[in-house]
């Protein structure tokens, strides 16, 4: 079972940042850089390194507990109902309880080519924390020629116990989209792609309980 929990999770993790970043484009609105009080959800944009294409960050905080949105996040069979366009996922393997190779299909909207993303997975569980770094493997799975395989990934989720008894859950993910995607429309939808995904997830936070998974 535990097993199973971790490459359910895994793939939740990673499936986030490929789909916020190939949705379709929108209008971007503010940005917000204060800390964020519970339930309210902080996104913006920066510079990553040398890269014409933006990284995006999120942040929010719950009173539900680490466990718990761990839990949420790892619930394989709920995730459609907060991010859409997952075509097909693998674990392609399982190196040890904290490491993984994953194989992600992600159904592009037209024109584009549906993509395919080979990443290596590290966790660190520790007492107050847990983070999930994800990053491109893609070397170690030859390419097929149907999708258009993206090299260049990095992404990561931090699930943190505060002073105060919440939690807070930290996001960022950079990607080449790869394609010819113009770095202006890519970067436009960012903001807005991000709060409409992330406030669902959000959601179904709230309304779970320890009492619905038997892990």
């Amino acid at each position: 079972m535990k097993k199973k929990h971790h490459n359910n999770a895994l793939a939740v993790y990673f499936l986030t940042a490929c789909i916020l970043l190939l949705a379709s484009c929108s209008t971007v609105p503010p940005q917000e850089n204060s800390s964020p009080s519970v339930n309210r959800l902080l996104v913006k944009l920066t510079k990553y390194k040398q890269s014409a294409f933006n990284q995006v960050e999120a942040r929010f905080v719950t009173h539900q507990s680490k466990a718990l949105v761990f839990r949420v996040l790892s619930d394989i069979k709920k995730t459609p109902q907060w991010l859409d366009k997952i075509k097909r996922l693998e674990v392609v393997a399982e190196y040890n309880h904290h490491q993984f190779l994953l194989r992600s299909i992600i159904d592009s909207p037209w024109p584009f080519q549906d993509r395919e993303i080979i990443t290596c997975v590290n966790n660190d569980f520790l007492a107050s924390v847990t983070t999930i770094n994800i990053f491109s493997c893609s070397e170690r799975v030859s390419i097929k020629p149907q999708y258009l395989r993206l090299s260049q990934v990095e992404s990561s989720w931090t699930i943190k116990d505060l002073p105060d008894s919440s939690v807070e859950i930290t996001y960022k993910t950079w990607m080449n989209p790869s394609g010819n995607v113009p770095a202006f429309i890519f970067n436009s939808q960012l903001l807005d792609t991000t709060k409409v995904s992330l406030k669902k997830l959000q959601t179904i936070i709230e309304n779970a309980s320890l009492a619905q998974y038997y892990y």
